[in-house]
């Protein structure tokens, strides 16, 4: 038998430094562009009440989007969905996601 790693074989562990090399990878442009749109979609356009948001997503306070780092840029966009919330017209019928039979004819 060959002692060499086969092909499918997995690493059962990683090291700490390739983790944490991992952890620091920095935001990448189009993360920034994907923040900035869910933002404009949920409406907020307050830039002191976006700093808010993401702050209080993270455990560090960042001045501006490009400090982040990409690992983080799911949960802030987590964050602004659940943030942003259909605009109620207090009609059932006007809230409605799906079209009826009467709005296809």
């Amino acid at each position: 038998m060959n002692d060499e790693p086969g092909l499918f074989d997995i690493p059962t562990s990683r090291s700490p430094e390739a983790f944490e090399a991992l952890q620091e990878l920095p935001i990448r442009p189009e993360q920034i562009q994907q923040i900035r749109e869910a933002f404009d979609m949920a409406g907020v356009t307050d830039q002191d009440e976006r700093k808010s948001l993401i702050n209080s997503v993270l455990i560090r306070d960042v001045a501006s989007l490009r400090e982040l780092h990409a690992v983080e840029v799911r949960r802030i966009l987590q964050a602004i969905k659940q943030r942003s919330k259909p605009k109620s017209t207090g009609s059932a019928w006007d809230d409605r996601e799906e079209d009826t039979w009467i709005d296809k004819l």
